[in-house]
């Protein structure tokens, strides 16, 4: 799914970005429809991100009914924050950057950009160290599937050297485990049916210390936040967290 995801978009993104974000709407909505739309549409997107030293970078973000959005441009980098739509079609937002090098660090940043269309926008974010600009364009086919909690009820297993095992019930419920010792346990809650985007959040407790991440064991421990999405045609879930000290990426097949 990742990668069929970043596939699916990459060649809009990158004209976007040669063009600096100069009002590239992807070319997937009509005129009418791009004039008329003031809010993103939820759902599972492509981001590309230009940063002010020129590098870029091309990612995967979420956006949940709730306005809740999450960023995820590579293994090590992950954001989350929320984002709100004027009448005029301006952006507004705030964002928490957990980076993991040899330790993790957070980076608050404040948002703002415009909706090209009800599937594209320009976006900023700047901090007191950067300035970036990302150019979202949304995948349809992955976003419009739906998602359901009988789609999510049932036990998925990742496939890292640190294997985590997370059950979704019937009801939402959540329990899970990794080899190291962590406990979760939470609820999942689907926004809109219609929109393949779900939030959980969950407790980790007698998590041990990661010294290969600088992080203690009260760093690990605590309430999780975060959103995710389901592939039906994997029975494949991912979904980005974090808790105020570090952040989580999980997928798993059921």
């Amino acid at each position: 799914m990742l990668k069929g995801l970043r596939q699916a978009s990459t060649g809009t993104l990158v004209v976007c970005l040669a063009f600096v974000l100069s009002g590239c709407s992807g070319g997937s909505s009509s005129s009418s429809s791009q004039a008329q739309a003031t809010a993103l549409k939820s759902g599972v997107f492509d981001i590309g991100r230009l940063f002010s030293d020129g590098s870029t970078k091309e990612g995967i973000s979420l956006l949940s009914p709730t306005g809740n959005f999450v960023v995820n441009l590579d293994r090590n980098s992950y954001s989350f924050g929320t984002l709100g739509f004027s009448d005029a079609g301006n952006i507004s937002g705030q964002i928490v950057e957990y980076i993991l090098n040899s330790t993790w660090s957070l980076t608050s940043a404040t948002l703002s950009g415009e909706v090209r269309s009800a599937e594209s926008a320009d976006l900023r974010a700047k901090s007191s160290e950067v300035t970036s600009n990302s150019v979202l364009q949304r995948n349809p086919e992955l976003s419009d599937l739906g998602v359901t909690l009988d789609n999510l009820s049932g036990i998925f297993m990742s496939d890292t050297e640190n294997t985590n095992t997370f059950t979704i019930g019937t009801d939402g419920g959540v329990i899970g485990s990794d080899q190291r010792g962590c406990n979760f346990r939470g609820q999942v809650v689907i926004p809109d049916k219609t929109i393949n985007v779900f939030e959980l959040t969950y407790d980790a407790s007698n998590c041990p210390a990661a010294p290969n991440e600088g992080a203690t064991a009260d760093d690990r421990n605590g309430e999780y936040t975060g959103l995710g999405t389901y592939d039906s045609s994997g029975n494949e879930v991912i979904f980005y967290s974090r808790n105020g000290s570090v952040a989580m990426f999980f997928k798993g097949v059921k």
